[in-house]
């Protein structure tokens, strides 16, 4: 009986740990809130205007900054910069930046800027290549609807 403590134990610090560092709960829940950063800066610190004009993941700089949705958002340059304050709901990733497949089914998760998708002028991010190559093959049957509809609960 002894063991089956431990056992237990272990298995709520590993289940803690795993939604901590991969920012996973239920979307409802808001436990990340509105905008997934790490330590205050979103999408990791890369420039969403250059999703769109480079067509690639781009590191910004820690000097070219602008606070948006309750984070700080970096860009590579003042364009992109000034792109962004102007209209950032353009140039954003939905989502708050979490995981579009995770929301899909009703979870926040954190994401990767490298596996990104534009579709109809939107910016989406996913938490790696795979299920990024899932939820875009399957926009037909719904899969950007139910990721709309799931963070359209949140609020």
């Amino acid at each position: 009986m002894k063991y089956l403590g431990i056992v237990v134990a272990l298995l709520i610090i590993a289940i803690l740990s795993f939604t901590t560092v991969k920012k996973v709960s239920p979307v409802g829940w808001g436990l990340w809130g509105t905008t997934n950063t790490s330590s205050g800066v979103a999408l990791k610190g890369y420039d969403p205007v250059a999703y769109f004009t480079e067509h690639a993941p781009v590191q910004g700089s820690d000097k070219l900054t602008v606070e948006w949705g309750e984070a700080m958002w970096q860009f590579a340059s003042s364009r992109n910069r000034d792109l962004f304050a102007a209209n950032p709901e353009q140039y954003a990733p939905q989502f708050g930046s979490f995981c579009a497949f995770a929301v899909s089914k009703g979870f926040t998760a954190d994401s990767s800027p490298d596996a990104w998708h534009i579709e109809n002028g939107k910016l989406f991010v996913f938490m790696d290549q795979s299920v990024r190559d899932d939820w875009v093959a399957t926009i037909a049957e719904g899969s950007e609807q139910r990721s709309n509809d799931n963070w359209a609960k949140r609020h």
